[in-house]
């Protein structure tokens, strides 16, 4: 969980914004070990929810994204070579293939996410 709450921190600064809903997975940003589930907001804004927390979003949820941005979810699997084993995912989007590796399906999921959110556009090529 430790690999992952960093990808969730790392989609925050990329611009990912939180919409609070009651049963969103989310880590106390004052002592992040604290994971729980989202059941009461005990009266506090979406603002003060996502000051007090980080959100852990689920892999369908990192795929809602995906596609809100015109990205297509290609590839998503364990991958085994000869030296490692891991997850893949590849996306397909406007700004090119986006790939990459971890050692979860949802952190994997989660840095594609981040890679589509901070890609600059691919050139486009003109014969």
């Amino acid at each position: 969980m430790t690999q992952f709450l960093e990808v969730a921190e790392d989609l925050e600064h990329a611009g990912l914004l939180w919409k609070p809903e009651i049963g969103d997975e989310v880590s106390a940003r004052a002592s992040r070990g604290l994971i729980s589930i989202l059941v009461d907001p005990k009266g506090m804004s979406p603002k003060e929810l996502r000051s007090s927390y980080i959100w852990l979003p689920t892999v369908e949820q990192m795929v809602f994204q995906l596609e809100a941005r015109q990205a297509i979810l290609f590839h998503a699997g364990l991958e085994m070579t000869s030296s490692s084993i891991c997850y893949k995912t590849i996306i397909q989007s406007q700004k090119g293939p986006i790939e990459s590796h971890a050692v979860s399906l949802r952190s994997s999921v989660g840095i594609a996410l981040r890679k589509l959110l901070t890609a600059e556009i691919a050139p486009i090529e003109v014969n």
